[in-house]
């Protein structure tokens, strides 16, 4: 996914490294080593200062937090990193070192920390536990006072010539921490690592992550898919997912799903019927959820037309290859329209199927063979499905047979009719402009991929 130019460079500071103790009043605090001058470090054109720009994180006299309450009170460590070159782009990556104290200072386990960055003063809305972030095993520059024990990649990104970006780096003690974390101890340092690189696009960067990590390539099309694929992306400044590349009537668009409902479990629609126009939920998207959207998430994404085909045969031809046609095609209750043009839409039965990779390409290819209504008996056809959530879940697709049906993922994993008055979880999908580029992340949970502005 990096494109790095062939200048040799290994530059790396020690930014912060600290204390953080747990004792019997909750008191956690963390001081670190001053800057007194910036640091500057230069090759060529390629020219990269960091400057501190608050002297230390301290949080005293506090205890376990939700991420709601951390993110409103405390006070980051902010730094700055500016790449002062005309004519180099500047890749970076930001790493948390955690360091081993000795029997004498037993270690505060990493599932209970949580680490969030705010970039260019805007503050991040969720926190991410440590142990859930990617580890970085390219620790040969990474110094620490003590031993080294996990070194966890907290964030990505580029830096474009001639521009600054400035990190505000959370820590807190996650809320599920109990009594049994007293007087424990962490230590960790923070890396920044840059180099010389190119700033990749979206549509590239998901092609080769698709090709790279077992997801499902046909033609136009690059499905991520498999039991947890690495496709999360921050948009809105919310928590979201791609789904692919997917062909659309405008051609293959980037689509992508929230990763938490706006809705929760709701009707399709509060009367009978299956006309996509008239229900519930796409009145929602329209009058509420996209006028609370941010001008930048807006100018992001693009109008689309939204397949709605249906299908009166998909129990004895329901595959993800067959559906994928029906969608394109005209069958639906008579009156309802075969597709709709707008911002926001959601998955398709075809999105579910695509989302599986079953483990291996062997399994995989049964899975694409295998009726999306009996997907489930199939077990790692639905575990290696990273849209199978244990939960019933609203498709946008209405029945071509009973005119009160939509279909859904009902919690076993199967696709089903259900009558439009009943409830499940609903999730907005939305499709991105072509030219988005990406800023940073690599697509995990704990550093998800940020778009430029």
């Amino acid at each position: 996914m990096k494109m790095k130019y062939k200048i040799a460079l290994a530059i790396v500071g020690v930014l912060l490294l600290g204390n953080i103790y747990l004792g019997y009043s909750y008191s956690l605090w963390i001081k670190s080593f001053e800057s007194e001058e910036p640091n500057v470090i230069t090759s060529g054109c390629f020219t990269i200062t960091f400057e501190e720009k608050t002297k230390s994180l301290s949080l005293k006299n506090t205890y376990p937090i939700s991420d709601k309450t951390a993110l409103e009170k405390i006070k980051p460590y902010k730094i700055q990193v500016s790449n002062t070159c005309d004519s180099t782009d500047a890749g970076y990556s930001i790493t948390l070192n955690t360091v081993d104290l000795g029997v004498d200072k037993p270690k505060l386990e990493d599932q209970y920390l949580k680490v969030a960055i705010g970039l260019d003063e805007v503050t991040p809305t969720f926190g991410t536990n440590l142990n859930k972030m990617e580890i970085n095993n390219e620790i040969e520059n990474i110094d620490v006072s003590g031993t080294l024990l996990t070194s966890y990649i907290i964030n990505t990104g580029f830096i474009p010539k001639g521009t600054s970006k400035t990190f505000d780096i959370y820590l807190w003690i996650d809320e599920v921490a109990t009594n049994d974390v007293k007087n424990q101890f962490f230590e960790a340092g923070i890396s920044v690592t840059t180099y010389a690189t190119k700033i990749n696009d979206l549509k590239a960067t998901i092609i080769e992550a698709v090709d790279n990590n077992g997801g499902n390539a046909m033609g136009n099309e690059y499905r991520f898919a498999g039991a947890n694929p690495n496709n999360y992306i921050e948009f809105n400044n919310e928590l979201w997912r791609i789904v692919g590349i997917v062909d659309t009537p405008n051609g293959p668009k980037i689509k992508m799903i929230k990763n938490d409902s706006v809705m929760g479990i709701t009707q399709m629609s509060n009367e009978s019927g299956n006309n996509w126009n008239n229900s519930s939920i796409k009145y929602y998207y329209e009058n509420e959820y996209y006028p609370s959207l941010s001008d930048e998430a807006k100018n992001q994404m693009e109008s689309g037309i939204w397949n709605l085909g249906s299908s009166n045969n998909y129990q004895g031809n329901g595959t993800a290859l067959n559906w994928k046609e029906y969608e394109t095609g005209s069958l639906v209750i008579s009156g309802n329209p075969t597709n709709y043009e707008g911002y926001i839409g959601m998955l398709t039965p075809s999105d579910y199927g695509f989302a599986t990779n079953g483990g291996s390409s062997e399994i995989g290819a049964t899975c694409f063979a295998t009726n999306l209504t009996n997907i489930s008996s199939i077990e790692d056809c639905k575990n290696n499905n990273w849209l199978s959530i244990g939960e019933a879940m609203w498709l946008m697709t209405s029945s071509a047979i009973d005119a009160n049906n939509y279909f859904i993922i009902n919690s076993n994993g199967d696709v089903e009719e259900q009558n439009s008055t009943l409830t499940a979880l609903e999730k907005p999908c939305v499709y991105l402009k072509d030219n988005i580029m990406v800023e940073g992340g690599n697509g995990t949970i704990g550093n998800p991929y940020r778009l430029k502005k």
